[in-house]
């Protein structure tokens, strides 16, 4: 019990900065916006649509986002996501211990994870809670698999499948990997270990395609796509980026965000060094089993084998940082006390840089400043910045933020929502009047967008534009489907109103306003 409180107390206190922050990046979208959000009564329809307006299917990271709005403020979200990263700090310590680790190395990795600044994006950004929730399930998959709990396993697999894809793709190689690394049973055992493994694979099996049933019913069409790279550039560029994740990894000097990543040839440094980091975790998986067969294919999913939209993150390496703390304390074990001398300095030392860290996931300004200096061709930070300077009213610094987001430089692979930014800087030209210019972009993000609701709002953006230039007729005829729906946006409708009524179509415009709710007037 006093491990766990320790494991769990140093998850807290080296992200506690985080309870006084407020929102950052994704967090506006999906928590002032809504886009994540449901009250109570729409709980259920998290599971029937996709997460936040992306791609992605994730009805319980929703959920959870939902239960912490019941309270209202970033206070809550901020402890409810420090709390899931104690709880995979705790899972990590468990874990260890039922793959074999002593209580004292169990207790060093949980403390070695929960420390690590790696750890720090998702334990600070809460629209990136979903990689602890995940980690927490595929960590109580194992352990549930391990101590032969069929419906807890099957609980646990589930609930993973349904908060992140990463653990639709490792939960059933966790499970293949231990079977593979089960134990000899003795003769007289032989029959009962069947049948618990049948007991398991079939709880597993049934909660697993439960679980995919619901992701192939409602789950949006996948929207990232490979980038167009030669074979060469391909492999290299996915080698240069295990190379980056080792080192971040294991020399926390650069901690940086950013997913801005250089296009890496197959004989460029970069790639060479990642084939060596791919050779080492292949034969260290190769020779010690156990958490390094564990490690080596929680590393999988960052590979881009299947796109996603960031290149790279160190969000990416918090499910495989979990075994490599069990690794790394397992090594220092078996070195001696000096070794777990120097261990536990060294978690003491990466706990300092993370409480340091966490000052700047206070807002965007201070994530996002440093980032772009560093790095330009980071495009979300120049997005982000220029929703500080637009938030502001600074009308041209916005512009040239956002006119840097929608810039990629050639040969560097870098992640924004382009339909954003053009959506956002149309409605700063529109600040400008600059208006034939924001009905330019507002047509460009149209073209970009897939999503229904976005598109709903940029036509009214795009008639907006047109009305303040003075084409009420082109406003008018923007609107028209959109005000025949029954739910049509309270502020489409006000604004046809006027359009109607700059055409001399009065009574029309009294019948728009007329549908206006009374709180929206």
């Amino acid at each position: 019990m006093r491990r766990s409180a320790l494991v769990a107390a140093t998850a807290v206190a080296t992200d506690v900065t985080a309870i006084g922050a407020g929102f950052v990046w994704l967090d506006h979208a999906h928590l002032e916006g809504g886009a994540a959000l449901a009250p109570p009564s729409g709980w259920p329809a998290l599971f029937t649509h996709g997460f936040a307006g992306t791609g992605y299917y994730r009805p319980l990271m929703s959920l959870s986002l939902s239960l912490d709005a019941l309270v209202g403020g970033p206070l809550a979200f901020h402890v409810t996501s420090i709390a899931w990263h104690a709880a995979a700090a705790l899972m990590t310590m468990v874990v260890g211990g039922a793959l074999g680790l002593s209580r004292r190395t169990a207790m060093i990795a949980g403390v070695l994870f929960a420390v690590h600044p790696i750890s720090a994006l998702v334990a600070n950004a809460i629209a990136f809670r979903s990689e602890a929730m995940a980690a927490v399930a595929l960590l109580a998959l194992i352990w549930a698999h391990l101590r032969g709990r069929p419906w807890l396993a099957a609980l646990a697999l589930a609930a993973g499948v349904l908060t992140k894809e990463n653990a639709a793709v490792l939960g059933p190689l966790f499970l293949v990997a231990l079977d593979r690394m089960r134990s000899p049973v003795a003769e007289g055992g032989r029959d009962e270990a069947r049948s618990q493994r049948r007991r398991l694979f079939l709880a597993e099996g049934v909660a697993f395609a439960g679980a995919l049933a619901l992701r192939f019913a409602y789950a949006p069409a996948w929207r990232a796509s490979h980038e167009a790279l030669g074979f060469g550039d391909a492999v290299g560029t996915r080698l240069a980026g295990v190379a980056k994740s080792a080192a971040a990894v294991t020399m926390p000097v650069d901690r940086s965000v950013c997913d801005a990543f250089a296009v890496t040839h197959w004989w460029q440094p970069g790639s060479i060094a990642g084939l060596v980091v791919v050779v080492a975790i292949g034969w260290l998986a190769w020779r010690q089993r156990g958490p390094a067969i564990l490690f080596a294919l929680a590393i999988l999913p960052a590979l881009q084998l299947v796109p996603v939209a960031r290149w790279w993150s160190p969000h990416y390496l918090y499910v495989p940082l979990a075994f490599l703390a069990m690794l790394a304390a397992s090594f220092a074990e078996r070195l001696g006390a000096r070794a777990n001398a120097g261990v536990v300095g060294l978690a003491g030392v990466l706990g300092a840089i993370t409480l340091y860290d966490g000052r700047r996931f206070a807002n965007d300004a201070a994530l996002w400043t440093p980032e772009v200096a560093h790095q330009p061709a980071c495009l979300e930070g120049q997005f982000y910045l220029g929703e500080v300077e637009r938030k502001a009213g600074r009308w041209e610094p916005a512009a040239k933020r956002y006119e840097a987001a929608l810039s990629a430089p050639p040969r560097v692979l870098a992640y924004v929502d382009r339909s954003a930014a053009l959506q956002n800087l149309g409605t700063v030209r529109i600040e400008q009047g600059r208006f034939g210019e924001a009905r330019r972009l507002f047509r460009s993000a149209l073209e970009g967008t897939s999503d229904s609701r976005r598109r709903r709002e940029l036509t009214h953006n795009l008639a907006g534009a047109a009305l303040r230039e003075g084409d009420a007729a082109e406003a008018s005829a923007l609107l028209e489907e959109e005000t025949a729906r029954a739910d049509a946006l309270p502020e489409s409708l006000q604004l046809r109103a006027i359009a109607r009524r700059e055409l001399g179509r009065k009574e029309e415009a009294q019948r728009l306003l007329a549908r206006v709710p009374p709180a929206a007037r």
